[in-house]
């Protein structure tokens, strides 16, 4: 399959969700109530209601407006092949949160018979999850070969009975500053729920934003490790490892520059292929693994840590070679 059919295929598969829309708009024309459920502050029957016309326009609107937007950025000459597999990726979710909020609500309130009766329970996964569409178009969309560095940082010199190590504290104000956010909305939105006495819907949005906290504020303090055992990242919140590659998977380590627009935007990102941890533009360490994936995180020297894993990765080849 050539690369022009493919950024074909992944262009038009940001359509289906303005599609569904749109047929399930007509399907149901003259069955679904004049108003849908719109609002849930638990797992149980909505608590609010929308006009299902003003739903559905709106829906549709953002899901087309959300396809053609991709299709425009993919047609830019001056983007990078990454960038726009990222922006797939973005378009995408929006559509498919867009269809989400037309098409749960509605056969919700369809089978319920009406807005109030809808209860969300186990639909909330899929609504949760809606924004994973994006991954479609950004899978098919053709990957950029890595290609061998010429540039890249030399590997130090490591004599075959030394133990090279690296190790770095890292502060991100980032995601320091979104859990001061969250904190500062969990108090804003729930305890005035909780102090109202309705506990049920103000305990279980409290402990979503908890959660929430908990996963922003272990990447707050990381630790980065290079050594015999290759790459690892740490949170030193929760002294649990978020990142680890073997160092006999390593192909190399490079000391690029970073953007977030090529690494699918700020923070910790996961996408086909790559992974990042984007704490700032500028220079950062990418690690490539035997299987042609990517890590990557923001660091200010990463010229050591990438000639450090080179090295030992280069002596660990030559010792097996010697030995093989």
């Amino acid at each position: 399959m050539t690369l022009r059919i493919r950024w074909a295929i992944s262009l038009v598969a940001l359509f289906p969700p303005a599609v569904a829309i749109g047929g399930t708009g007509l399907l149901w024309r003259g069955t679904l109530p004049e108003r849908i459920a719109s609002h849930w502050s638990d797992l149980g029957a909505a608590d609010g209601s929308m006009s299902a016309a003003v739903v559905l326009a709106v829906s549709i609107a953002v899901a087309a407006a959300a396809a053609i937007a991709g299709v425009v950025i993919v047609a830019l000459p001056r983007l990078t092949p990454r960038a726009k597999r990222a922006s797939l990726f973005w378009t995408g979710a929006v559509a498919g949160t867009a269809a989400a909020s037309w098409l749960i609500p509605s056969w919700l309130t369809l089978q319920a018979g009406s807005a109030g009766q809808a209860v969300l329970g186990a639909w909330i996964v899929p609504m949760v999850l809606c924004v994973l569409y994006g991954a479609i178009p950004y899978a098919i969309a053709p990957r950029t070969p890595v290609a061998d560095s010429t540039d890249g940082p030399p590997p130090l010199t490591l004599r075959a009975s030394e133990a090279g190590a690296w190790t770095r504290t890292v502060t991100a104000k980032l995601f320091l500053y979104a859990t001061l956010v969250i904190v500062a909305l969990a108090a804003a939105f729930n305890v005035p729920i909780l102090l109202s006495g309705n506990s049920g819907s103000g305990w279980f949005g409290f402990t979503i934003l908890l959660i929430a906290c908990i996963v922003l504020a272990s990447f707050v303090r990381l630790r980065i490790t290079v050594d015999w055992r290759g790459l690892r990242v740490v949170s030193l919140l929760l002294h649990l490892p978020l990142k680890r590659i073997p160092l006999n998977r390593i192909r190399r380590a490079d000391a690029l520059e970073l953007r977030a627009s090529e690494w699918g935007g700020w923070g910790y990102r996961v996408m086909p292929g790559r992974s990042a941890l984007i704490l700032g533009s500028g220079p950062g360490l990418v690690v490539t693994t035997t299987d042609d994936k990517q890590f990557a995180i923001t660091l200010t020297d990463p010229e050591i840590p990438a000639g450090l894993l080179n090295a030992l990765r280069t002596r660990d080849s030559d010792i097996a070679s010697s030995t093989g």
